[in-house]
């Protein structure tokens, strides 16, 4: 942490931990009452226009900043595990919307597919694995399922997870929390402050948080622990509101972030006895990853009149990442690495919503540029030349055509040939990337109530984008080959070299500097559909909608060429049920959907040479299924709440005019749990204990697109949590605990250098938190 960064959050946590009084006034109010229910209208901002929950036909989720603290939800992988149609992948490191992965499907592709933003900035992938994602002092988040690409644009085909951050107020406001749990020894220190600076005019908020922790794993090489995680985490917020409350409203936000480590998970061996409670690798190398982030927003709001208000957002995101890896996580160096980026990122968007009443919408523009100059991987790897080159049956086929050997003579002679060298040869490979990316786009949003009850929906976007990426790899070969000078004769010799050659032809293909390229993508995005509130507080919708992600350029490893790839395209059709009963008591929402995907970008191998690959447009899929949530307030004191999703994936063919494509046909997603399925209960006494019990499923997966003849090889894991304590205006402590029966999970195992090596879910863990408010 800097020197200016340290004394700003030590003061914060000091003057936020003084005596304390009542937290924010909605909260109170409901606290006093006893209420633990919804009570007032959840408003969803994240289709830019705000509309309460009920009144959204798409399928959104919602967590205010009430249900963030009562399920003690740390991260935004927390929000994901107990959403339908959610789940996190990859030890927390991705996720799926709708069995759909953030980054890919098929393993390809340039774009991603679902992104986080974060007050109105986009996060870059790198970000989804340890970046800003801590939910300290968040207002709310919305989790939105299905297609977005109408009003997020691009990387936004499977959905999108919307978190803004809490504004400053004009009454003093400030909170305090400390946490520590025992399995990974992490302890969480945070604070927020905020009030006026001058009068009602000018207000300001500042929260930060600090969190460090010994993680999970052990290193029995080192004997000390190998994945220590921590952050430090600093936002600054100011109000400016010259004209009073109903005129301009500026809003201006720093962001310092800094992530250290892997949240405590990474690769252990799995082929031990006691391995999910003795976590152990034996590596001679660090794994680990830094990100920092330095974001910037800038918030405009300007009513014009009682029907339109502009809007203008502008955000500008540093955010640099360096990882380094241990490949095989032995004291042998068969595998290593490290990964360094650094992105600039600039949007603006302008804004001018309207409500006349009947008609109530939007219309916007949207600007923004991704830059970075520099993205450098460098590692070390070892590989077979026959399985991963087809090295000894090309040297058959040489001396059958060259020499007019036999078929069984010439293999027998490369065979011969080939136990001359080792088993694997090791390669060193240095892949530099730029990538300047540019996007423009005009879009808009309605709704039209045409008859009483009766709306009709409509919206669109046009997107041009235009990419430039450039490459320059360097391939080394680290292997000393044979002498054919030294073989016994000298028929065996020409082989050898033959050999040598064909081997170093190989590393010379992979190695380019190529020049840089550009390609240009536009796209037009309709959305239409229809609303009938046909009985009061019940509502059907229909809706279609294409989403889309934008096309690329990608190098061939193996021969060094670029090649360009075109968008690929969704339509999605979806119908929605929002329905409240027994005086707003009972709330029971539904949708159902149908994704048709075309032209997906997949990966298509050219030869036996398995770094011979590209990317092409000669996929098509479709996912149906469903989600369904209810929350229900039995009392003034009980609160129950459930959702269940269901989300069933199939590729269903492939064409290419090329190569030897990998044909999924019938196969479903990786990482795409059919059912997923959460439920809680809430329950506060005006004495002041309280306690939340909650549960969350997933199901069984395919951990891989490319085999899946042995079944769903990862399988289902039901997680119980709870928070039970005591609280009243001052301060409130609590013992919480997460995955409670010790559910042992994995969310991806694999052989690695003759060991099987697995991704473990968190274990039991037992903590204590202790929260204060004035």
């Amino acid at each position: 942490m800097t020197k200016t960064i340290r004394p700003v959050l030590a003061l914060m946590l000091a003057s936020a931990a003084m005596p304390l009084h009542a937290e924010e006034a909605a909260m109170d109010a409901a606290a006093e009452a006893g209420d633990v229910g919804t009570g007032h209208e959840i408003v969803v901002t994240g289709m830019k226009f705000d509309r309460t929950l009920q009144d959204t036909p798409e399928s959104v989720k919602v967590f205010t900043a009430e249900e963030i603290d009562r399920q003690n939800l740390i991260s935004v992988y927390d929000l994901i595990d107990r959403t339908a149609n959610l789940s996190s992948t990859f030890a927390k490191s991705g996720f799926n919307i709708r069995g759909i992965s953030n980054k890919n499907v098929s393993g390809y592709g340039f774009g991603n597919l679902a992104t986080i933003y974060l007050d109105g900035s986009p996060l870059p992938t790198e970000a989804a694995g340890g970046g800003p994602l801590d939910l300290w002092d968040l207002e709310q988040a919305e989790i939105l399922r299905g297609p977005q690409s109408t009003l997020q644009g691009r990387n936004a085909l499977a959905g999108a997870i919307i978190l803004k951050t809490a504004d400053p107020s004009f009454d003093w406001r400030g909170k305090a929390r400390a946490m520590i749990t025992d399995a990974d020894g992490e302890y969480r220190l945070a604070a927020a402050i905020g009030g006026p600076i001058a009068g009602d005019v000018l207000a300001f908020r500042v929260a930060g948080e600090l969190a460090r922790g010994d993680g999970l794993i052990r290193n029995r090489l080192s004997g000390g622990h190998y994945a220590k995680t921590n952050s430090e985490v600093v936002r600054a917020k100011l109000l400016f509101t010259p004209a009073g409350a109903d005129g301009i409203q500026i809003k201006a936000s720093y962001l310092y972030d800094r992530h250290f480590g892997n949240d405590g998970r990474g690769y252990v061996f799995s082929d031990e006895p006691g391995a999910w409670d003795d976590r152990t690798v034996e590596a001679n190398r660090p794994t680990y990853t830094k990100t920092s982030s330095d974001l910037f927003t800038f918030d405009v709001a300007l009513p014009l009149g009682h029907v339109f208000t502009m809007s203008s957002v502008s955000t500008y995101n540093h955010l640099k990442t360096f990882s380094t890896y241990d490949g095989e996580l032995r004291p042998e160096d068969e595998a290593y690495g490290d990964f360094l980026t650094d992105q600039k990122i600039f949007s603006q968007e302008m804004r001018l919503n309207f409500d006349t009443g009947p008609l109530q919408g939007l219309i916007g523009g949207f600007y923004s540029r991704l830059k970075n100059p520099r993205s450098d991987s460098n590692s070390t790897f070892s590989l077979d030349p026959d399985v991963d080159l087809g090295l000894t049956a090309q040297v058959a086929a040489l001396l059958q055509t060259q020499s007019g050997l036999p078929a069984d003579q010439a293999l027998g002679l490369a065979q011969l040939a080939r136990s001359y060298y080792p088993p694997r040869v090791f390669i060193s490979s240095d892949q530099r990337y730029a990538v300047d990316i540019e996007t423009m786009a005009l879009f808009g949003d309605a709704s039209w109530e045409v008859a009483p009850g009766l709306k009709l929906l409509a919206g669109f976007r046009y997107d041009q984008e235009r990419q430039k990426v450039a490459n320059d790899n360097v391939v080394i070969l680290n292997t000393v080959l044979p002498d054919p000078a030294a073989a016994p004769d000298p028929t065996l010799g020409l082989i050898l070299q033959q050999i040598n050659g064909l081997l170093l032809q190989t590393v010379a293909d992979a190695n380019s500097a190529g020049p840089e390229s550009t390609t240009t993508y536009k796209a037009f995005l309709p959305k239409g559909g229809i609303s009938w509130e046909f009985a009061p507080d019940k509502t059907v919708s229909a809706i279609v909608q294409r989403g889309y992600r934008s096309g690329g350029s990608g190098v061939n490893p193996g021969r060094a060429t670029t090649h360009v790839y075109d968008p690929e395209y969704t339509w999605n059709y979806e119908l929605s049920l929002r329905t409240q009963w027994l005086d707003r008591r009972l709330t029971f929402n539904a949708n159902a959907f149908y994704i048709e995907w075309k032209d997906q970008q997949v990966y298509v191998q050219l030869s036996d040479n398995v770094y011979d690959y590209e990317t092409q447009n000669a996929g098509s899929s479709r996912v149906w299924g469903f989600e369904v949530e209810s929350d229900f307030d039995v009392t003034d004191r009980l609160n129950v709440y459930g959702s269940v999703g269901y989300a069933n994936s199939k590729f269903l063919d492939f064409e290419t005019g090329n190569g030897q494509v990998l044909d999924l046909s019938g196969f479903e997603f990786a990482n795409a749990p059919r059912w997923t399925w959460a439920a809680g209960l809430d329950w506060r006494h005006p004495s002041g204990f309280n306690a939340n019990l909650n549960v969350n499923y997933r199901g069984p997966q395919f951990q891989d697109i490319r085999d899946q003849s042995g079944g769903r090889n990862v399988p289902s894991r039901t997680l119980v949590n709870a928070k039970v304590g005591y609280a009243n205006d001052y301060f409130g402590t609590y013992l919480v605990a997460t995955n409670i029966f010790d559910d042992e999970y994995y969310d991806y195992q694999y052989e690695n250098a003759g060991r099987m090596q697995a991704l473990f879910g968190e274990p039991r863990m037992i903590g204590l938190t202790l929260e204060g408010r004035f």
